[in-house]
């Protein structure tokens, strides 16, 4: 909504770009051309690559077709070895084009978040929304358009449930206090935000956009099957009988190919060591495949975040930003990125269980699948058991990078100023957090203390239900540690109710009368809890009739005052604001109002005190061309 906003049809025009969102564009535009840089580069090692497996194909046929053993064994080796090599160079290639590619979709999603065309950007957090949740599907903090797809910057699944758990409940007063030193700290520091967010992204979200426009809805990997590996018990590490067959077998058979090879031995020397290999590998098989596909779950989802772990530990970080944390990443014996490097070495090396060409050959001369089992045995002896809390550490990282982000996009947000219990909220200039800059309009609400309320009246879209959600945002945001959309925002310890978006259920046989008392209920009871209630009531029993209406909400109204409660209450029903004269003192009423100017209906969004005088249902349906009569 924007000041003054007509009933037209029409979308208002989109403001021009911002200085920000130029920086942003301008950053993506550099690491796309870099990205395209890369890729060409990629498709040249490439091809080197598949040479380089031709000639080693080449020299083997050259030795079955009657060529010198020795010149063709070395044709092979050497092809091999410039394949392995290339292999290497190419993988290493096509990480720094896909981490190219991660920052210019960083950019390009801050700049949608901060134009307000958030809502394009693929993670919602849709899977944290609870219907039973106290305030989450009344302030739109999940799902499509919701204040986690605008906030939100974390990339791994740690990430986005911290980031969860944050929003969905206050925080103690001690880390309120360290999270907003932490991310005040942490706002300027655009480059390192940005370079965790980019190592964080999943390659399987950098896929082309559809023809809509609209990137592909990918949940980020789910390292817990990983995680459980880690954690448990070593399978093949202490069998010191495997050890040696594992290391003497591989000589071994090396060793009698040499002498094949050039020193004319006969071919079938070579079938003691590898009928030895082979039985060894069936028997291990089980237990390297249970390995091999831990490490591969989620698409290596531990293991690929060491990048990003490196660039946490490489920068320097502030102090607010260790007290926000403690000290997680401190992974003992190494640090978490130099363990996971490890282990993403040996995910790296298994990658060649997928060439069903070669892999058949190297695993039976060298064993290569139960070496590197036995390598991921002993990786998860020596740092399994630390690796949940790296993880832990990364996704509270991610969250506090969140409101980072917006603090560092919204400057002119402020933090909220926590008191003691029983003191009065006031909050000051506060707006909708999703709404444009352009389009929002601060309005100051207070309320003297416990057992107060605020009663808000208006007509229909005059902006009642958005500053009731205005309110509860900004509450949700600061008891997170997060930047508030308002020039001030002060109160004690509240535990916020909503009773806000209420609709039938056919499934369950409850109409929307029933399921909105219910909701009533529920807020009610909150007056019961130890931490002081804060309610927000959108059209308070608008699903029956005026007079039980207007009987029913006094009740409600006086009931939550007398128990201490405070909050705020909207109606569009005139005869609610005539409260009993026990009511009335606790309770300020206040409203919204429209205008109409030619026959053209007007909104201003300003809040002013006393009760709205009439409404403008019949005025919105003949703007809309209906002949409704006077």
């Amino acid at each position: 909504m924007t000041p003054h906003a007509a009933v037209t049809g029409e979308a208002p025009p989109r403001a021009p770009a911002t200085p920000l969102e130029e920086l942003y564009r301008a950053r993506a535009t550099r690491f796309e051309a870099e990205a395209a840089r890369l890729g060409a580069r990629s498709r040249g090692v490439s091809h080197l690559r598949g040479a380089a497996f031709l000639v080693a194909g080449l020299g083997g046929l050259w030795g079955v077709l009657g060529g010198p053993r020795g010149a063709a064994l070395a044709v092979v080796a050497a092809g091999l070895v410039a394949f392995l090599g290339l292999v290497v160079a190419h993988a290493r290639v096509i990480a720094l084009e896909d981490t190219a590619r991660r920052w210019a979709r960083v950019n390009e999603e801050a700049q949608l978040r901060l134009s307000g065309r958030f809502s394009e950007l693929p993670r919602d957090g849709a899977r944290f929304l609870s219907a039973r949740h106290a305030y989450a599907s009344d302030l739109d903090l999940f799902g499509p358009a919701s204040v986690f797809q605008r906030v939100s910057v974390a990339r791994t699944r740690w990430g986005e449930d911290t980031l969860a758990d944050w929003l969905l409940g206050p925080a103690e007063p001690q880390a309120i206090v360290r999270r907003q030193a932490a991310v005040r700290a942490f706002a300027p520091r655009l480059d390192l935000r940005q370079e965790i967010e980019a190592l964080g992204l999943e390659l399987r979200e950098l896929r082309p956009r559809g023809t809509s426009g609209a990137a592909p809805v990918v949940e980020p990997s789910d390292p817990e099957a990983m995680l459980g590996w880690a954690e448990g018990k070593p399978e093949l590490a202490g069998r010191p009988l495997l050890l040696v067959a594992a290391r003497g077998l591989p000589l071994w058979t090396v060793a009698v190919a040499v002498a094949v090879g050039v020193a004319d031995a006969p071919l079938y020397a070579l079938l003691v060591p590898l009928a030895l290999a082979i039985g060894v590998d069936l028997r291990t098989r089980a237990a390297t495949h249970r390995a091999f596909q831990a490490v591969t779950a989620g698409e290596g989802a531990l293991a690929r975040h060491q990048a990003a772990l490196a660039a946490v530990e490489r920068a320097t970080l502030d102090p607010e930003i260790h007290a926000a944390l403690g000290d997680p990443l401190a992974g003992g014996a190494a640090r978490p990125s130099e363990a996971l490097r490890a282990l993403r070495r040996a995910v790296g090396w298994l990658a060649l269980r997928e060439n069903a060409l070669l892999h058949p050959v190297v695993n039976a001369f060298l064993l290569w699948d139960l070496n590197w089992a036995l390598a991921l045995d002993g990786w998860r002896g020596r740092y399994g058991a630390a690796a949940r809390g790296w993880f832990r550490a990364l996704g509270e990282l991610e969250a506090l990078s969140s409101f980072a982000a917006l603090h560092h996009d919204e400057p002119e947000w402020t933090f909220l100023e926590l008191g003691a219990d029983g003191e009065p909220l006031e909050a000051l200039g506060v707006s909708h957090p999703l709404l444009p800059g352009g389009a929002r309009v601060g309005n100051d609400v207070s309320l003297s203390g416990p057992g107060t309320a605020l009663l808000v009246t208006g007509s229909n879209m005059s902006g009642k239900s958005t500053l009731l959600r205005a309110v509860g945002l900004a509450v949700v945001l600061g008891l997170a540690g997060a930047p508030v959309c308002a020039r001030r925002l002060r109160l004690g310890p509240v535990a916020l109710r909503t009773s806000m978006r209420v609709s039938d259920s056919l499934a369950q046989g409850a109409s929307h009368f029933y399921v909105e008392v219910s909701r009533l209920a529920y807020v009610l009871a909150g007056t019961r809890q130890p931490t002081r209630l804060l309610f927000l009531l959108d059209e308070i029993l608008h699903g029956t009739n005026s007079r039980e209406r207007q009987i029913g909400g006094r009740w409600v109204i006086a009931e939550l005052v007398r128990q201490g409660a405070l909050g705020l209450v909207s109606t569009h029903d005139m005869g609610l604001v005539e409260l009993p004269p026990e009511v009335a003192p606790a309770v300020r009423i206040v409203h919204f109002r429209e205008a109409v100017t030619d026959g053209v209906m007007t909104f201003d969004y300003r809040l002013r005190d006393g009760p709205v005088t009439e409404g403008n249902a019949l005025r919105l349906m003949r703007a809309l061309g209906l002949a409704v009569p006077e």
